[in-house]
């Protein structure tokens, strides 16, 4: 007996200048805590939506149970894919696709708190996968090599070449775990007192 829970207010936009890609661009991960549901989001490939807050592509959402509202945690996401969220700590970890090269980790410190920009198109440690895009296009996703430089969230970790990132799953009390797409492997790190990623393998 399925039910509409949530919908969005609009669609993307095919007729952008920026595209459609809904199989790179789709996030979808999701987990609840008693009161309500958090929810990853990617931009399909209309890459602006992510740093607007009129929408919900390119973040992730926090959406009650009972009300059915939602509020923006986070913007400036490409396509996450993987999210876990520590009651314990107050923290958000999720893993999002790159472009060509920039896969990420990223840490949201109490999430509830403040809106936080993890950057994305005006940041990445990745490339466009073509040259020819018109300088409006360039200008809207620069790309630029450093997030903190423009006011926004570095990933705790970046992946260049990608690596497909996936799902990332706690699998004890300092070990955690993410999987590849590409090299169908898995990477194992820990998180030290300052939160940042220790003994990846």
């Amino acid at each position: 007996d399925f039910k509409k829970f949530y919908e969005t207010s609009e669609c993307v936009d095919k007729k952008n200048k920026h595209g459609y890609l809904a199989h790179q661009g789709a996030g979808g991960k999701m987990f609840a805590t008693d009161s309500s549901l958090y929810f990853t989001t990617g931009e399909f490939r209309n890459r602006p939506l992510a740093q607007k807050v009129d929408n919900d592509y390119g973040k992730i959402l926090n959406i009650e149970f009972k009300s059915k509202k939602s509020k923006i945690i986070s913007l400036g996401h490409r396509n996450p894919q993987g999210l876990y969220y520590s009651e314990k700590n107050n923290f958000i970890i999720s893993t999002e696709h790159g472009p060509k090269g920039g896969d990420e980790i990223n840490i949201n410190h109490e999430p509830q708190k403040k809106i936080k920009n993890f950057g994305w198109p005006l940041a990445s440690y990745g490339e466009h996968y073509y040259k020819n895009y018109s300088k409006e296009i360039l200008d809207q996703a620069p790309l630029n090599k450093s997030h903190k430089k423009y006011g926004l969230e570095e990933p705790i970790k970046y992946f260049v070449p990608s690596i497909g990132i996936s799902e990332i799953v706690k699998i004890d009390k300092k070990k955690y775990v993410t999987s590849s797409l590409k090299d169908k492997s898995l990477y194992f790190f820990g998180l030290n007192e300052k939160n940042k990623i220790v003994n990846l393998e």
